[in-house]
C-alpha cells in the first residue's frame, strides 16, 4: 500500500505526519499545503467499532449510531467509496469525496509518481448504493481489495469503524489487526498529539503556527 505514501512524498510530506496548522470549532482541517479537503461536514460525528456481515447480496445494514448522524433521508444522500492505504475502505458522502478528490488533484507539482497514483485511486473508488432500510452495497471489486468476499463463507464479516467525518470499513481479520497495532503505539501517538496542539479561545492551535 505504498502509493500514497509516494504521493505524499511527492509533495513533501510523510503519512501520519501532516502539519495542521490551525483547527477551529466547526472548521475544515487544514494542511500547509491543501491536502485536506476543506468543505468537509464537520458537524458530524461518526464514532465507534460496529461488527456486521455482508448479506447473500453482499449489503451490510449501517449501524443505528451512523444513521443518526449521516441524514440518509436527503434527496440528495449520496456516499462514494475508495480504498485506504491502510488497507480499509472509506466511506464519505459524495461531497466531501468530490472535495477531497480535487484537492488532490490540485495539488502543485505533480510528479509522474503522483499522477499514477492519483490513477490508482481513480481505479479504486466507486459510488456505494444506499438503499431505504440504510443498507449499503460495496461494489465486490474494492470488497475483495481488503480481503471480504460475500461468496464465500467466512470472509463476509466487516467491521463499521466511525472515523468522525468518515466512516471506514474492515475485514474483521484487518481491523483486529490494525487495532493490535494501535494500540502499541496509543499511548505514544496520543503524547505526540496533545504535544502538537494548545486550547485558547479561537480552537485549537497548533504549537508551530502559534
Amino acid at each position: 500500500m505504498e502509493f500514497y505514501r509516494e504521493y505524499l512524498s511527492s509533495v513533501g510530506l510523510q503519512w501520519g505526519s501532516i502539519d495542521y496548522i490551525r483547527v477551529r470549532p466547526k472548521s475544515a482541517l487544514l494542511s500547509r499545503t491543501g491536502f485536506l479537503p476543506h468543505t468537509m461536514s464537520s458537524s458530524i460525528r461518526l464514532l465507534g467499532e460496529h461488527p456486521a456481515t455482508l448479506d447473500a447480496e453482499g449489503r451490510i445494514q449501517l449501524p443505528l449510531a451512523l444513521r443518526d448522524e449521516w441524514n440518509l433521508r436527503k434527496s440528495d444522500f449520496a456516499l462514494m467509496a475508495n480504498l485506504e492505504p491502510d488497507g480499509s475502505l472509506c466511506l464519505r458522502q459524495r461531497e466531501d469525496w468530490d472535495s477531497f478528490t480535487e484537492d488532490l488533484r490540485r495539488s502543485p507539482g505533480l510528479s509522474p509518481r503522483a499522477r499514477q497514483t492519483l490513477l490508482l485511486y481513480a481505479a479504486h473508488s466507486s459510488p456505494v448504493r444506499c438503499d431505504k432500510t440504510w443498507r449499503i452495497r460495496v461494489p465486490d471489486a474494492l470488497l475483495e481489495l481488503i480481503g471480504v468476499d460475500r461468496k464465500l463463507d467466512g470472509q463476509r464479516d466487516v467491521v463499521v469503524v466511525g472515523n468522525f467525518d468518515d466512516v471506514r470499513l474492515w475485514s474483521r481479520e484487518g481491523w483486529q489487526s490494525f487495532r493490535a497495532s494501535a494500540r502499541d503505539e496509543y499511548a505514544a501517538g496520543m503524547d505526540e498529539l496533545l504535544s502538537g496542539i494548545s486550547l485558547g479561545p479561537e480552537g485549537l492551535v497548533s504549537e508551530k503556527s502559534a
